[in-house]
């Protein structure tokens, strides 16, 4: 072979090699490749990047809660967590995170190291995510944000380091629900779990309307939270909630957490509440409770403080009742003006004697009553009487066209139906029928007796209760309205007229006088004192539930206020622990009525400017 040849069969030689070299390679490469693309996800990652795979929730930012006004009653705020891989730093890395982090967002020193230091978790495997610090305010975090960015004539190698140094650190968006009133009707706002759901209130209620609904990502992600690119295998967007224009008028709604602070200060019951409402659309206006509480701060008997008593706590309520058994006499006893009796305080109910309270006390005089007397001086002996001239289903049913046993129309709050007794009211003994004509052996809940009073307010006429005028999408627009809505007629027009005049003579000239007064405007109400009742044992002695219920102006109702505590000490009367209770309510709600309505609303009248003397005994 001439050298030629040996030259030429020498290179293809190597060539031949090194073909066979990168083929070699490059089926290797493949077979990876494939081996990567068929073998399960969690395989996969275990090699290098499975601690930083993560699902990731991406909350829905909550909607708003507003008063009628557009005022903030509950709203989503931005805080943060502070994150960060125990294994990025080393122990001189983290005592310098520690310190530049204990001096911006005020965080534990100690606790935060000693979170630094947990590099494995409890069942020994490594640990690569631990929170430092969590409800960081935007402006601190803000501050360590600027910190870790880029700074000022930072070189190409500080930048490097500062990156590399703070890489390990994450700042994580965390939204928490914050309350701008505070102590502004907690228990009818109601809160949220730790979780963002809401756990009470109209945040429970209107969960899946204030919630939105909450999206997904899962990815690896960096040591500050970011998705690697090509990385993410699931996302879904989060929906915003919705805000919701309530019915709350935030003035008067102040007034009656004022006021009622007040009164549970003064006559320390267990509690006390108080509903207002606008009898001809239903509106809720306030619905109050005492003792209460700031949302924003917890206290540790929340349990205790927080339920809405007045919505769910039924009670007898007394003479508040007489309400009811005056709208039944009016329309089921002829000629029922002209009906009258003798009343000394005591009467008769089979081997019962029932009595008049105002007797005893020496506040009325022994004489002639008819309905109206017997309103206006609160006398159990006259319903008595007048309920004797009705077939004893008579009052059970009107208690049922008035709502009694029927749970109000307001989805997703815990509300009490009230009770009635299930038996024949022909079955009951005399006393048990006595009883029921002023206020014992039914239940009613302040909700209830605030209806109750709006019935005679709108001309006999129920409506629905309302609590939300309009829900808004994120950017504020209007995308649902509610309107009131009638529920049914209860009593003829003329009744609810004739019981009106009723209820005035009751602030006018009788138990209320003293205690209710709302300069240029009359009122109307009904007092109530009634003992308290422990379930079969009867009635407990020395323990009453005081309340009142009325509404003004007396021409053109805008306002019905219920108000009622439980076991009030000092006095037991309904008019003189609830009366001003409801009159310094009353006083706002003219004010909000003048604002509202401005030259259409009811002007004062000039002769009811002063207050009345002192009220007479009858």
């Amino acid at each position: 072979m001439s050298r030629t040849q040996t030259i030429a069969k020498t290179s293809q030689n190597r060539i031949e090699k090194v073909f066979y070299v990168f083929a070699g390679l490059f089926v290797l490469c493949g077979a990876r490749v494939a081996w990567m693309q068929t073998m399960s996800r969690a395989s996969a990652t275990t090699l290098s990047d499975a601690a930083f795979e993560r699902a990731q929730l991406l909350p829905a930012r909550r909607g708003q809660l507003l008063a009628r006004d557009g005022t903030a009653m509950a709203v989503t705020i931005d805080e943060y967590t502070i994150a960060a891989n125990p294994r990025g730093w080393s122990s001189a890395e983290k005592d310098k995170a520690v310190a530049v982090l204990a001096q911006t967002i005020g965080a534990d020193a100690t606790a935060m190291r000693a979170k630094l230091d947990e590099i494995n978790k409890p069942n020994g495997t490594k640990n690569y995510y631990v929170k430092l610090a969590e409800h960081v305010e935007e402006e601190k975090a803000a501050r360590l944000r600027k910190i870790m960015g880029p700074q000022d004539k930072e070189t190409r190698k500080d930048r490097s380091a500062r990156k590399k140094f703070w890489e390990t650190l994450s700042v994580e968006a965390s939204p928490r629900r914050h309350y701008p009133l505070g102590a502004f009707a907690p228990q009818l706002i109601g809160f949220t779990t730790n979780s963002g759901l809401g756990a009470d209130g109209m945040e429970a209620a209107w969960q899946k309307t204030l919630g939105g609904e909450n999206g997904e990502r899962e990815a690896l992600v960096d040591a500050q939270g970011r998705a690697v690119p090509g990385s993410v295998r699931v996302w879904k967007e989060p929906t915003d909630g919705r805000s919701i224009e309530t019915t709350i008028d935030p003035k008067i709604q102040q007034a009656a957490d004022e006021t009622l602070t007040a009164t549970w200060q003064k006559y320390k019951p267990n509690f006390c509440v108080a509903v207002v409402m606008k009898p001809d659309t239903g509106e809720i206006v306030a619905v109050s409770t005492a003792p209460n509480f700031d949302l924003n701060h917890r206290p540790k008997n929340m349990v205790d403080v927080a339920t809405n008593r007045a919505f769910s706590y039924a009670y007898e309520p007394g003479s508040t009742w007489k309400i009811v058994t005056a709208s039944a006499s009016v329309e089921n006893i002829p000629d029922w003006q002209s009906k009258s009796f003798f009343i000394n305080g005591q009467a008769p109910a089979g081997n019962h004697i029932i009595h008049d309270w105002q007797f005893w006390s020496g506040r009325v005089q022994p004489g002639m009553k008819g309905l109206s007397e017997g309103i206006r001086d609160s006398s159990n002996v006259c319903m008595w009487h007048f309920a004797q001239l009705m077939p004893r289903h008579v009052i059970p049913d009107y208690a049922r066209k008035f709502g009694i046993g029927t749970k109000p129309d307001l989805p997703g709050f815990n509300i009490s139906p009230g009770y009635l007794p299930k038996s024949d009211p022909k079955t009951w003994s005399m006393a048990q029928w006595a009883n029921f004509s002023f206020g014992q052996g039914m239940m009613i809940t302040p909700l209830q007796l605030a209806k109750i009073g709006a019935v005679i307010a709108n001309d006999g006429v129920m409506m629905k209760p309302m609590l939300v005028k309009q829900i808004r999408d994120s950017r504020g627009q209007v995308i649902k309205s509610f309107s009131p809505q009638v529920d049914h007629r209860v009593i003829q027009v003329n009744t609810a007229r004739e019981v009106k005049k009723m209820l005035r003579r009751v602030v006018a000239e009788g138990t209320a006088r003293k205690y209710i007064f709302i300069p240029g405007y009359a009122a109307v109400g009904k007092t109530g004192s009634a003992q308290k009742a422990v379930g079969k044992a009867g009635y407990a002695a020395g323990k009453f539930i005081s309340s009142f219920v009325g509404f003004l102006p007396m021409d053109k109702p805008k306002y019905v206020i219920a108000v009622m505590a439980d076991e009030p000490h000092g006095s037991h009367w309904g008019s003189e622990v609830c009366g001003p209770a409801f009159t310094n309510i009353a006083q706002e709600a003219v004010t909000a009525m003048n604002l509202e309505e401005g030259a259409s609303a009811p002007a004062p009248d000039p002769n009811m400017m002063e207050r009345p003397k002192a009220p007479e005994k009858h």
